[in-house]
């Protein structure tokens, strides 16, 4: 997990790109075998070649995700991924008792 005092994830964001802000909010019971698994998506999704930044940040027993991507084509990529279905949607959505996401294009 990031510390409060690292940079601001989109402090270079450019026109075009798309940013991914997610909320999840976890049961504390599984809070560990999310994060173990969180560790693991984010070091395969930043080597995604269209991935231009993935941090998560501590929020009071919940996990933001911030994500920033060339494109809506990167995008795409990143959820057609083989490390996003397997980690993301089979192994840590279902340990989830909420889970917000917001998608938006940098103008």
């Amino acid at each position: 997990m990031n510390t409060p005092d690292a940079a601001w994830p989109l402090a270079d964001a450019r026109p075009g790109e798309i940013v991914v802000i997610a909320r999840w909010t976890l049961d504390p019971e599984h809070r560990d075998t999310v994060r173990a698994a969180l560790a693991e998506l984010i070091d395969a999704s930043r080597a995604e070649p269209g991935c231009l930044g993935y941090q998560s940040y501590d929020d009071h027993g919940a996990i933001v995700l911030i994500e920033r991507y060339a494109g809506p084509d990167a995008l795409q990529a990143h959820r057609d991924s083989d490390h996003f279905r397997r980690t993301a949607q089979q192994r840590i959505v279902p340990l989830l008792t909420e889970r917000q996401v917001v998608v938006t294009t940098v103008g």
